[in-house]
């Protein structure tokens, strides 16, 4: 079942708001110059935005910030001369994916530089039968004459846009408001509102929203975000694990909320007609997760460059269902209540900590990216039914398929929750790398899966295999290893899959391809050393299960073993995920698809998310494939640059009420310093 051009369009513009919120802080690290924050005394921006604030972004100085970045590699690699055109040409498109907030404020975010003395809070509102508003709060304590300019400014871009400008005065502050003309015929008309008062500049797309920031300005009690209670939890969460290292960035987001104020900023056009995917998540448990927040810091040490904590709130939810009243012989009735912590399929996300979550000893050194964590495979699987339902729109639908897979004569005949599910443990890997030369295919994947009997999971793959016409077997180092070719047909851009095994088992028998054909993309399977691996290329799972790694395997190398000792320090205890990051290796080929001209055909999950975020909307409508805007033909080549990409990573903490993560990226000419790297508590090291 695949996802129609309308939910696609959806879904593009329900993460564009959220890009936005993400992008303005890329564009504030490469834009302006470095200035000293003054002292603060004005109202912080969270006790100003109100309580239907679903997307929450504060920056605690900007020239701070700035600062910090420069000091970065990143912020090195930027500021070198060689990659100046391509910096200025990101910058334009980041710029240009700015456009809603430029368009509706009549500003863009460089411009507040050198009005900025403190903080800057940007808010994303719901409103309830409204076009979600933008509230944008600036401290200007101390550059009065710098506000004047910038408004001033504002004034002139806006008129220069036919808007008409309108002035009213309340208790001695003037509010100065432009009704603006639509840039696109027939399109509706809005409002861009601003006024300063107690050394803070607000500006709205929307008059009682502003109205309601000059009332919580004027003293009026409460009503602001600041009493949310999953904002609070989120950054008190973060706070604690930060001690007293105070944020240069704070976030936070209500996911079903914010995609539900998203939709509100659609053009009729626009609106969606298939499947209800936001209703579907939210009926089936989602919106048990009520808020996301979190820190960040840049460049806190000389050992880190980059620093953030994030904290997810989803409070169990406390439901009696079937009490049971028992009468006993004494005449007394007792209860008995089953509680389960959220509802339905959300149940899939019980993610158990554990301390062993080490690389496996057999994974080569040379990866990208290594990722593990452990679930409840058994439930998931049992309560993945529920969505897989609501998706294909009936009842007993998920049912059908594992009935068809058991009982069809034609198919493997496998009982998948016994002869495959039961037999698996709970921990999931996921590595990567890339084949050179780089191509728009070179990423190579690899997903295993722990598991309890080897040769019970044996066998049940065999049954997939020998009922998959395009599955061949295969020996490797004495493994069974099964090659499925890539099929011919054309493959729908959303399967809804049992198991990463499901597309593997159309009818047939076993083959033998002769070795002499040409080669062509293949996929493998191989159950081996206690697990079930899965790979994207047959010849990366071949270099994964060589005996013998020459050059070491992951676990030896100086980086992983770097960043796990900083992570183990970040967020002591057991855990249930672990990522580490060469950026370098990860980055790689993304990079050379840019200096290619190739980005927008690139398969891989960082050109994927880069061409989501800046193909442009109308393309998107269409979808057509977009043209690389970004002219990458000057960029130096990446042995030059990749010195500037350290290692990373992130650790994840299963709580009761939610998931904490804290990640880093470690600056990649500091080994020395890494190798001395002391807890948080010790702020000395990471101030």
């Amino acid at each position: 079942m695949g996802l129609t051009r309308q939910d696609r369009t959806l879904t593009n513009r329900t993460i564009a708001v959220g890009h936005s919120l993400l992008l303005i802080l890329g564009i504030v690290l490469v834009i302006g110059s470095s200035f000293v924050s003054s002292a603060r005394a004005v109202l912080p921006s969270d006790s100003l935005m109100p309580l239907t604030t679903r997307a929450y972004l504060s920056i605690d100085d900007i020239h701070a910030l700035r600062m910090n970045w420069r000091q970065t590699q990143l912020g090195q690699l930027v500021q070198d001369e060689s990659m100046r055109p391509f910096v200025d040409d990101l910058k334009r498109q980041l710029q240009s994916k700015l456009a809603s907030v430029q368009a509706r404020l009549g500003l863009k975010m460089g411009d507040l530089q050198d009005a900025s003395s403190g903080e800057i809070g940007l808010g994303f509102v719901e409103r309830k039968g409204d076009r979600a508003a933008l509230i944008l709060t600036v401290d200007i304590t101390g550059r009065k004459n710098q506000a004047d300019e910038l408004l001033r400014k504002i004034d002139r871009a806006l008129k220069k846009r036919g808007a008409k400008q309108s002035q009213t005065e309340s208790s001695g502050t003037t509010f100065v408001s432009y009704d603006i003309p639509s840039r696109r015929k027939g399109g509706d008309r809005h409002e861009a509102l601003f006024f300063v008062k107690d050394n803070i500049l607000c500006a709205s797309d929307n008059r009682f929203e502003l109205e309601e920031v000059y009332r919580r300005l004027g003293g009026q009690p409460g009503n602001c975000l600041q009493e949310v209670k999953p904002y609070q939890e989120t950054m008190h969460r973060c706070a604690k694990e930060a001690n007293s290292i105070k944020p240069e960035v704070r976030w936070f987001v209500d996911p079903i909320g914010y995609a539900r104020a998203c939709r509100t900023l659609l053009r009729t056009g626009q609106r969606r007609y298939g499947k209800d995917y936001l209703k579907i998540l939210s009926d089936q448990g989602f919106d048990a997760i009520q808020g996301v927040g979190g820190f960040v810091n840049i460049s806190p040490s000389g050992t880190f460059e980059l620093l953030h904590r994030t904290a997810v709130y989803a409070p169990p939810r406390i439901a009696e269902q079937g009490r049971i009243a028992e009468q006993g012989q004494d005449g007394q009735s007792g209860a008995r209540g089953v509680q389960e912590k959220y509802r339905l399929a959300m149940r899939m996300l019980d993610f158990p900590n554990g301390m062993n979550l080490a690389p496996q000893a057999w994974l080569p050194r040379k990866l990208a990216t290594y990722r593990t964590f452990n679930v409840n495979l058994s439930d998931a699987f049992k309560y993945f039914g529920t969505l897989f339902d609501a998706i294909a729109g009936y009842e007993e639908a998920f049912d059908g398929v594992l009935e068809g897979l058991e009982k069809d004569p034609y198919g493997p005949q496998v009982d998948v929750e016994k002869d495959l599910i039961a037999h698996l443990s709970n921990r999931i890997t996921m590595v990567t790398d890339y084949e050179v030369p780089i191509t728009t295919k070179s990423e190579r994947f690899l997903f295993m899966v722990e598991v309890k009997d080897e040769d019970a999971v044996q066998a049940t793959i065999e049954r997939f295999m020998k009922s998959d016409p395009n599955a061949y077997r295969r020996e490797y180092e004495g493994k069974v290893v099964w090659e499925i070719i890539e099929a011919d047909d054309e493959v729908p851009e959303l399967d809804i899959s049992i198991s990463p095994l499901e597309p593997l088992a159309p009818a047939g028998e076993e083959n033998s391809r002769d070795e002499s054909e040409p080669a062509i993309p293949t996929s493998a399977v191989c159950v081996t050393d206690g697990h079930l691996l899965i790979a994207s290329h047959f010849n990366f799972l071949k270099t994964v299960l060589a005996r013998k790694q020459a050059d070491g395997t992951l676990a030896e190398t100086s980086d992983y073993r770097e960043m796990d000792r900083a992570l183990s320090q970040l967020l002591s205890g057991p855990v249930s995920f672990r990522c580490f990051l060469r950026t370098d290796e990860a980055y790689r080929p993304t990079y050379e698809l840019l200096r290619q001209g190739k980005m927008p055909e690139s398969e891989t999950l960082l050109g994927r998310l880069l061409n989501r975020m800046l193909t442009p909307p109308e393309d998107e409508d269409e979808g057509i494939l977009r043209k690389q805007k970004i002219d990458g033909r000057e960029l130096p080549s990446f042995e030059m640059v990749r010195r500037y990409f350290g290692p990373a990573g992130l650790a994840v903490r299963s709580e009761e009420d939610g998931w904490f993560i804290a990640g880093a990226t470690l600056n990649k000419q500091a080994p020395q310093a890494r190798a001395g790297v002391t807890a948080p508590a010790d702020q000395s090291a990471i101030r």
